[in-house]
């Protein structure tokens, strides 16, 4: 059995697992409507790390002021294991922030909604669930 591959969309809503998409399935107005969503959590992302990024930088300003009180091992250890989390929040929402710039270059090429790993269409429930990704549910559980 030999796959197919196609640049066209067939008449059924998703393609069939067996065809090897080269550009998307989806029509515009639905990669509208995922680039809005993708927008959207963009924003939110963008405004929690600017929040992050300045209750650290506010955080610096209170320790150089306080710098002269002698504070409890175990208050320094709780406000540095918080600071710890503050970086590694920020952390996972520059890497959300950056898979989310890459689904917005994927609706702009017109390859969104196909699995970079097969080829195969991505189901729209799963881009509705996870509008970022850019590999099928069965790709992504055999990389665990």
């Amino acid at each position: 059995m030999s796959k197919k591959t196609s640049s066209v969309p067939n008449s059924s809503p998703e393609p069939s697992d067996e065809i090897r998409l080269i550009k998307t399935y989806l029509t515009d107005e639905e990669l509208e409507h995922f680039r809005q969503i993708l927008l959207k959590r963009r924003e939110e992302v963008l405004r929690d790390l600017d929040i992050l990024r300045s209750s650290l930088s506010e955080e610096s300003v209170e320790d150089s002021i306080n710098s002269n009180y002698s504070m409890h091992m175990a208050d320094h250890g709780t406000e540095t294991m918080d600071r710890e989390q503050r970086f590694m929040f920020i952390a996972r929402d520059e890497r959300y922030l950056h898979y989310i710039d890459q689904a917005m270059d994927r609706i702009r090429n017109k390859t969104y909604g196909i699995c970079v790993k097969s080829g195969k269409p991505i189901p729209k429930k799963r881009l509705e669930a996870v509008p970022h990704t850019s590999v099928r549910i069965e790709c992504k559980q055999t990389k665990k």
